[in-house]
Order: C-alpha cells, then structure tokens, then sequence
C-alpha cells in the first residue's frame, strides 16, 4: 500500500509541475514561464534511468531536490559531483539555441537508447534535420536539449559511486 501510495503521489505531483528532475530553472524564472511538463520530467528521467540503473520513481527521489541545483532553482556552489552535473545542465539549457525559453522545457525530442540499466548504456540524439515538422531554430533547440539531458544522465552514472545520502532532499537556503 505504502509503494502504491508515492507512485500515485508522484504521478499526481510530476503531471502537475511540481515534481521535476534536474531541470535547471531558477523557481523565480520558472514562476513566471510556467513550462516544466510532464513530457519533460519523463524524457530526461527515461534517460537517467538508461544511465544510472534506476527506475524512474527511484530517480526522482534520488536526484530531485539533490544538493543546491538538482530539482527547483539553483543557487550557491554545487555541493559534490552529482550536484554539479545539475549546475551544468542549467547552464546547458541557459545556453541552448532555443528561441524561446518555453522551448527548453517543453520541446520532445527524439533519441535512441541501447544496453540501457549496464555500464554500456548509450543514448543518441537526433540531429536537427530529423525533426521536419519543427519550423526553425526549432529544429536545433530539440537536439541542443536533448543532447543536455544526454549529457547529464551519462554524468549522473559517471558520479553515482559517490552520490552522497546527506544531499537528497537538500533545502536551498542552504546553498
């Protein structure tokens, strides 16, 4: 009963945007983009799963709210490694292509995943032009973020080994 209960709370809570893994946005800028999506919460979490090992309820309990940037807002000196694969993937949607910060947040993009759950694992993002139906710089904003999120699951499997108990659930009034 106690599993059901926190897989119905964080179904509940990720499709209504309070939930989000290592997604990168200042809570300020997020307040007033009012962009994180489910959609976006669950591709960057079904690729750190690919990395990592770990199911995707097991990965937003381990890295969301995970030291100053893992989860809502950011702020202060990355406290360990893990924590500072979410300062570098703030700063990897920060300097993305995408025309409208909207975009960051809420753009699908396509990938390719393989040998997922063993040190193996390999995720490959599409290229811009594998996106037709997107008008622009579109194109490459679903390639820049999708090649973010890449980038930090591959760092959340690189620092597993010492992802630190005592920063899960960090407050950022710490930071």
């Amino acid at each position: 009963m106690d599993k059901l209960f926190v897989v119905v709370l964080f179904v509940c809570f990720s499709s209504t945007r309070l939930i989000s893994v290592a997604d990168g946005v200042p809570v300020n800028e997020r307040a007033e983009q009012g962009t994180i999506t489910a959609n976006a919460f669950y591709q960057l979490g079904e690729l750190a799963v690919c990395t990592t090992g770990l199911n995707l309820i097991e990965g937003g309990l381990a890295y969301n709210h995970y030291g100053c940037y893992c989860g809502l807002g950011g702020a202060g000196t990355p406290l360990d490694a893990t924590d500072t694969c979410c300062y570098v993937h703030d700063n990897c949607y920060t300097h993305s292509p995408c025309s409208i910060n909207v975009f960051q947040y809420s753009i699908p993009y396509k990938k390719s995943v393989s040998s997922c759950g063993t040190a193996d694992a390999t995720i490959t993002c599409k290229k811009a032009s594998d996106y037709p139906w997107y008008y622009g710089s579109e194109k490459d904003c679903a390639e820049a973020i999708c090649n973010c999120d890449k980038d930090l699951a591959y760092c959340f499997r690189e620092t597993r080994s010492t992802y630190n108990e005592a920063y899960r659930n960090w407050s950022n009034s710490k930071c």
